[in-house]
């Protein structure tokens, strides 16, 4: 285990955050039938079932490797009914837990209101493994969707820098459940630290391959297509627990690192239960209604889900505060679409951006309570004419300044850091450039029969 400054010792340890909200949404008791029979989910996500899913590249590929956190997944203690245990449990593992008042929430505060932390007991109702306890999450994104029956953790081969090989505990597609998703792969295992790279004992993982197994990796391709992954692999140089410059381009947080602009479109958007019953429907169209939902910027995430603080999930109001798309008109004049609700000119043709969907159930009341699906797709709804979708060029995150703020990983620190403990670092300013796929989406489907 590794103690808050990353070094090893008695202290305990947390690890997981990118499927920690949608695993947190289900307590021990979803999993648990008459005693002493516990019941997992496992062989549900394990189901080939591929609907409508997006396509990254043209071609079959590895796109990133990252840590994610460190040490928060299989906390024992971390959904305790007593909140006391429970946060005292997360906070020696070096997890966030965020303090709400009553007041502050339409609904009564659950456990994925205060933390990202993920018991043993939740670990085993999505993978099925036990004694699971304090692991860290990586996370490769791969250009096609992985076909679930085949992912395991014995398909990658983990290399840290110091040169060992850490095995992977387990590999799946929670908390991107969803039919359309599934093309970003969560690994538990003992990936890294705390420290920064300065430190010679600093640990993380600098490459990822794809090896043969009973059942090797396959990923499902244009016309539900298979192809072998076995032989893939990428590399990776950063880690979110470094020391962060002040230069906001040059933070290790998580950061898009795709983004498609289609139609909008529903096919797919559902998953197994019992977490589609709890997040679902998150679409564009159920959050905003089919008139205002004309079109999607789907973005894909690495190095963890997006949250304000690490903890919150993201409201649909929020763009404004996180991203911003840019338009470029015939005479390559670049257009920020700053504001959510304001209609924008492109070429004279009007473009608005409607707001956050992929997130949680539409809900009166958008707080600290609110529950999303804490995964690697994020979706922003516009409406408009399609000459104008078709000028959006780019997606910023600008982190930083002007109005805007950064966002973590769910290793962040919450609203409440404890003084002392590293958490993830904040997401860099960056910008990506925006697929046109308002004529080819690019998605595929696989049909086992």
């Amino acid at each position: 285990m590794f103690c808050n400054n990353g070094h090893r010792g008695t202290c305990a340890a947390v690890a997981f955050a990118v499927a920690a909200t949608s695993w947190t949404l289900l307590p021990a008791s979803a999993f648990a039938a008459p005693e002493p029979q516990p019941v997992t989910i496992a062989p549900l996500l394990k189901a080939d079932v591929i609907i409508g899913a997006d396509m990254w590249d043209t071609v079959p590929r590895i796109m990133s490797l990252t840590l994610n956190f460190t040490d928060i997944i299989g906390v024992p203690g971390a959904d305790s009914k007593d909140e006391a245990t429970a946060k005292a449990a997360v906070v020696a593992a070096g997890g966030a837990w965020s303090e709400i008042a009553a007041k502050a929430c339409s609904t009564k505060p659950t456990q994925v209101s205060h933390t990202t932390a993920v018991s043993p007991e939740q670990y085993y109702g999505v993978t099925g493994l036990t004694g699971v306890h304090n692991t860290d999450v990586v996370q490769v994104q791969t250009s096609w969707p992985a076909l679930p029956g085949t992912l395991d953790g014995s398909d990658f081969k983990v290399t840290l820098n110091d040169g060992t090989v850490a095995p992977a505990i387990s590999a799946g597609v929670m908390p991107n459940f969803e039919y359309n998703e599934r093309s970003v792969l969560i690994l538990n295992g003992e990936f890294g630290n705390r420290l920064p790279k300065s430190d010679p004992a600093v640990k993380y993982p600098v490459k990822v391959e794809v090896v043969a197994d009973a059942t090797p990796l396959k990923l499902v391709g244009p016309h539900g297509r298979l192809v072998s992954a076995v032989g893939m692999t990428m590399t990776n140089d950063k880690t979110p627990y470094d020391t962060q410059p002040a230069d906001p381009t040059l933070w290790t947080g998580p950061r898009v690192i795709a983004a498609k602009i289609t139609h909008m479109s529903t096919l797919g958007e559902g998953g197994p239960e019992p977490v589609s019953k709890n997040l679902l429907p998150n679409d564009g169209i159920s959050i905003f209604g089919k008139k205002a939902a004309e079109f999607r910027v789907r973005m894909l995430t690495v190095g963890g889900a997006l949250s304000p603080n690490g903890v919150r999930g993201l409201y649909p109001a929020d763009y404004r505060n996180y991203f911003r798309l840019v338009a470029r008109d015939r005479k390559g004049k670049l257009i920020p679409l700053v504001n959510a609700g304001q209609e924008y000119l492109i070429d004279g043709q009007p473009i608005t951006v409607v707001g956050l969907a992929d997130l949680g159930k539409k809900a009166k009341t958008y707080d600290e309570c609110y529950q999303e699906d804490s995964e690697n797709q994020i979706d922003i709804i516009l409406s408009g004419s399609a000459k104008a979708a078709k000028s959006i060029a780019f997606l910023d995150i600008p982190a930083d300044g002007g109005g805007y703020l950064p966002l973590y990983n769910d290793g962040g620190p919450g609203k409440n850091p404890t003084p002392g403990v590293v958490y993830t670092a904040k997401s860099p300013r960056h910008t990506v450039s925006v697929m046109n796929g308002l004529v080819d989406p690019m998605r595929t489907t696989y049909n086992a029969g």
